[in-house]
């Protein structure tokens, strides 16, 4: 069975010490006996899954936006009743309504899959060339569900991150996206010979509807409907062209090398990141030196204080009682479970591979003249 550190785990691990080693599967394995709060951010994810779904891209928004809907109440109403379930159910509500209205005004690409699984093998900084192992010979494997990958009208590939927020995040936040990188090269590793060209950061902005001017009525594309680019078959099947290009790429488009590109329109704002070689790099040694401190069996645990997620952590009691010189046994006994040694992966539309039309990559070039 092999290691696998997780994109949220990896996240955990460098917020907090304390409160990876609490959670881990690889540690104490410790999960919440109540069912976990409902969460905006993945309610939204699940719900633009199906409105980007490449097998109904082409289909009409009548038939589609219903469905959309109905995504994000499934996804509320598997959270346990609250006050908070409620509020966000009439955030969220607002917020896909408004996405309907302003997201096809600034939508230049195609969807190509979503929700896909994504699984590589971190290489150990010691040895070059050589995969990262446990000293009980585990591989060690990183692991993300990246939401969408999408290609814009050059023919280039990018990561899409959905994000709900209550204000514009800032520019050095998106660039310093630790995760949306490592996506970046996760995909490659997955998909050879697929090169992703950067990022592109889909921020929703909660505000009230009278904040807003009225929506634009074109499309960027000036396809009807979500706008965007077709996938060229009636059947919503996904084309199969050689390096997908499409017949109504303009000949001779340009492809765009400028480093970050943003455009706001309403409550929705587009930011495309194009991520360098060098930049990929360097995150996956970030990430092949972190590992490496996971699964060191000497590791230091400590936790690391902070009013931004101390509040919301669900391990502040154990905690507060370990850093009193207190046993925590009986907060852990009375409030969590022991969680299975194997992470169980919530099954979501298009994820496992699917959710995506025939990819053509680019075949063995010719051999050159004698």
């Amino acid at each position: 069975m092999d290691y696998r550190v997780s994109a949220q785990e990896r996240a955990t691990f460098k917020r907090c010490r304390r409160q990876w080693d609490f959670g881990s599967i690889h540690r104490q394995r410790q999960q919440p006996i109540q069912p976990a709060p409902v969460d905006l951010n993945q309610a939204i994810r699940d719900a633009l899954a199906v409105y980007y779904y490449p097998g109904m891209w082409d289909w009409h928004s009548a038939i589609v936006l219903p469905l959309v809907r109905k995504a994000f109440m499934r996804s509320i109403a598997a959270a346990p009743p609250s006050k908070r379930r409620m509020a966000d159910l009439d955030i969220g509500t607002q917020l896909l309504e408004q996405y309907f209205a302003w997201a096809p005004s600034i939508d230049d690409f195609g969807p190509l899959k979503i929700e896909t699984d994504v699984e590589v093998l971190i290489p150990d900084i010691r040895e070059p060339g050589r995969g990262l192992l446990t000293a009980t010979g585990q591989a060690v494997n990183y692991t993300e569900r990246v939401a969408m990958v999408a290609a814009d009208g050059a023919d280039e590939y990018w990561v899409v991150v959905h994000r709900v927020v209550p204000d514009w995040q800032n520019d050095e936040s998106l660039l310093l996206d630790e995760a949306a990188i490592a996506a970046c090269w996760a995909w490659e590793q997955t998909y050879l010979g697929m090169e992703v060209a950067g990022t592109i950061h889909n921020e929703m902005l909660i505000c009230a509807p009278e904040a807003l001017d009225p929506a634009p009525e074109e499309t960027r594309t000036g396809r009807s409907g979500r706008g965007g680019f077709s996938q060229n078959e009636p059947s919503g099947g996904g084309r199969s062209l050689p390096r997908t290009q499409r017949p109504e790429r303009p000949e001779g488009q340009p492809v765009r090398s400028v480093r970050m590109e943003q455009e706001v329109s309403g409550p929705v704002r587009r930011t495309r990141i194009r991520r360098g070689r060098a930049e990929i790099q360097a995150a996956v040694t970030q990430i092949a030196a972190e590992a490496l401190e996971m699964v060191t069996s000497q590791l230091p645990i400590y936790p690391t204080p902070s009013p931004r997620h101390c509040p919301g952590c669900a391990f502040l009691a154990p905690c507060l009682a370990l850093s009193q010189g207190n046993d925590p046994a009986l907060e852990l006994a009375a409030h969590f479970q022991q969680g299975p040694e194997i992470a169980d992966y919530e099954p979501r539309l298009g994820a496992g591979g699917g959710g995506g039309r025939n990819i053509s990559l680019p075949g063995k070039p010719p051999s050159p003249p004698t």
